[in-house]
């Protein structure tokens, strides 16, 4: 019974000595090179997950005629599921001097101690040359002009094509920007008509149009009633447009006699009767009430100075920039001006990787 123990203490300790084993190798691709040529190292190790590691390091040279070119990034791989790990590093070596070389062994650091790789070995051969033909032996040749390659240079060609006008229409809407001065514009307007006269053209308009039937009523009165209304607005500066008939009636008393008031009252009441009451007048009536407008304008009617009224009227008009010109202005500024650095910088770009 004893021994049993003694056997299964024994093959745990074993397994706990391997499961904390730490196991460098190295190895080399190839072991003969010529001068120049290159060839890695693979350094790897195996240990504990969760142990730390530190890797020899070189800067130049691994010994004196062997000289290290790169060190990769160490690659772990997990092993034993994910109880120890496998970690590799590549070290990229050349040579120019021929000769046989002993690379010592490699030395890892695990957890502070120090585990050590076999040693190397790496043969370097000079290039074989023929002594007897020195005429075959030619000097550094020199610095050949790369023949020119449209797919090299069309980038560049395109963008400056492109920068050049995104430059100047960046320019414009710049100095548009700053000249914030309002617009101004002078507009010639026609000779302004009288009120009375603007009223008899619309009458005239009406009287001479068509002839008006009966079934024409409602729009024969609506037109001379129209024409009444513009022009007392015009002529007493009331909104006789907006008012009832009677309302006009009654504004007009102070302003005018009775007997005139009497026939531009008889005109709005058939009016009315017309519109509302569907009331279909005659020929003779519709003269008549026309004639009664036509009196009614003349005898209120403002005379003017004909000199005034063939004067030209100028006005002058200042627009200022709306807020979203500004703002348009403002956005297509930085919008050209990002486009146009990015284009510069694609130009220098390219221009730096085809000349250096």
């Amino acid at each position: 019974m004893n021994k049993k123990y003694l056997i299964l203490l024994l093959l745990f300790s074993i397994s706990m000595m391997a499961s904390a084993q730490v196991t460098v190798d190295a190895s080399i691709d190839t072991l003969l090179i010529r001068v120049g040529e290159q060839t890695k190292i693979h350094l790897q190790v195996s240990m504990d997950a969760g142990a730390n590691y530190d890797f020899p390091q070189f800067k130049d040279t691994i010994v004196a005629g062997v000289e290290c070119l790169e060190v990769s990034e160490p690659s772990v791989t997990e092993l034993n599921d994910g109880k120890r790990i496998l970690v590799s590093k590549d070290y990229l070596v050349t040579s120019f001097d021929s000769g046989h070389y002993f690379l010592p062994p490699l030395e890892v650091l695990v957890d502070q101690k120090p585990y050590v790789s076999k040693s190397l070995s790496l043969k370097v051969f000079s290039v074989d040359v023929d002594v007897t033909k020195p005429n075959e032996f030619f000097g550094p040749k020199d610095v050949m002009d790369a023949p020119f390659e449209w797919e090299d240079w069309a980038l560049i060609f395109w963008l400056s094509i492109l920068l050049i006008p995104m430059i100047g229409l960046c320019a414009y809407l710049v100095i548009r920007f700053r000249d914030n001065k309002p617009i101004i514009r002078h507009i010639k307007l026609a000779p302004k008509l009288p009120p009375h006269q603007k009223a008899m053209n619309e009458i005239q308009a009406i009287k001479s149009e068509k002839r008006w039937t009966p079934e024409d009523s409602k729009e024969y009165y609506t037109r001379l009633t129209d024409a009444l209304r513009n022009y007392i607005k015009d002529r007493y500066g009331f909104n006789a447009t907006e008012m009832t008939s009677s309302e006009i009636i009654e504004h007009l008393t102070s302003e005018k006699d009775e007997k005139a008031l009497d026939e531009l009252r008889q005109l709005f009441q058939t009016a009315d009767l017309v519109k509302f009451a569907k009331y279909y007048t005659q020929i003779n009536e519709n003269d008549m009430n026309l004639v009664n407008a036509v009196e009614f304008i003349n005898q209120t009617k403002v005379e003017v100075d004909p000199a005034e009224l063939n004067k030209e009227q100028e006005m002058t008009v200042e627009e200022k920039r709306s807020r979203a010109v500004k703002f348009s202005l403002l956005a297509g500024i930085i919008i050209l001006s990002i486009l146009s650095v990015v284009a510069i910088g694609c130009i220098g770009k390219e221009i730096y990787e085809l000349c250096f």
